[in-house]
């Protein structure tokens, strides 16, 4: 399958960066605000956007997109409607592309096939399930065959060489390496131990790789540049959305700016 998403990372490794990926929560601040702050990313110098649909048991999470997750349930905010904003997203101009990241229940309440069938048809690339084991990746992808939908896995600071090779062998868009043991949110440094897991991951694939949970900082993004192809930054993001309590479209594209400026390697 060919994938815009390992397309635009490899594209930007070939100029010399590292790919932007940052987290977003469907309908926070609100739909509008949501709306504006892709804007704003975009503008940054963001590659792919990742929306988070908001779940109300959100297992992977921290306290910063746990809430804002709360906050968009009590928007109305579901499945669907989290689809909707990729449809508006996609009717405001914005074409990079747009990973969905969500929870195995809600996401077969709709059933499986039929999800990936509405989230390709509103403009999404790409499907992250947080708590769904790598060994069920082919079913996931049996299952959405018919869309042009990535499921991208996700491989932990302990998972073994032999998951390791399983999460590479099924993987599709990027692999998404987790740089700290533990729930998503921010942190003063990240982890030496993803750097050698990232090598690992690279023996088993010619798919890139990128970093997420914890990342914060531009001197983040510096050291990640060094040895991974894309690296993912949610609860930072939505930190600040959370403080300037208006303009989330500046205060995103201010945010992505300063990260984007250490992505040249």
């Amino acid at each position: 399958m060919n994938s815009r998403i390992t397309n635009i990372i490899k594209e930007q490794n070939i100029k010399g960066r590292i790919a932007l990926i940052p987290f977003i929560t469907a309908g926070y601040p609100s739909v509008e605000g949501c709306i504006n702050v892709a804007k704003g990313l975009v503008d940054g110098g963001s590659d792919v956007i990742e929306i988070g649909m908001p779940f109300s048991d959100p297992i992977a999470e921290g306290p910063t997109i746990q809430k804002s997750s709360h906050m968009a349930i009590e928007n109305g905010m579901n499945i669907r409607k989290s689809l909707d904003i990729v449809e508006k997203i996609r009717s405001s101009g914005i074409n990079i592309p747009i990973i969905m990241m969500g929870y195995i229940n809600p996401i077969l309440n709709i059933g499986l096939s039929n999800f990936a069938k509405l989230a390709t048809n509103a403009g999404a690339n790409g499907l992250i399930i947080a708590d769904m084991p790598n060994e069920e990746l082919k079913q996931i992808q049996i299952s959405t065959a018919e869309n042009s939908l990535d499921t991208i896995p996700l491989i932990s600071l302990n998972s073994s060489e032999e998951r390791i090779e399983l999460g590479c062998k099924y993987a599709q868009g990027f692999i998404y390496c987790i740089s700290i043991l533990g729930v998503t949110g921010s942190r003063s440094s990240i982890s030496l131990t993803v750097k050698e897991k990232v090598k690992t991951v690279k023996k088993f694939t010619n798919i890139p790789v990128g970093v997420g949970f914890g990342i914060s900082k531009p001197s983040h993004v510096k050291n990640i540049k060094e040895y991974a192809d894309a690296v993912i930054v949610g609860s930072a993001l939505i930190d600040e959305l959370e403080k300037a309590k208006s303009n989330p479209g500046t205060t995103a594209k201010k945010f992505i700016s300063n990260l984007y400026k250490e992505t040249f390697k």
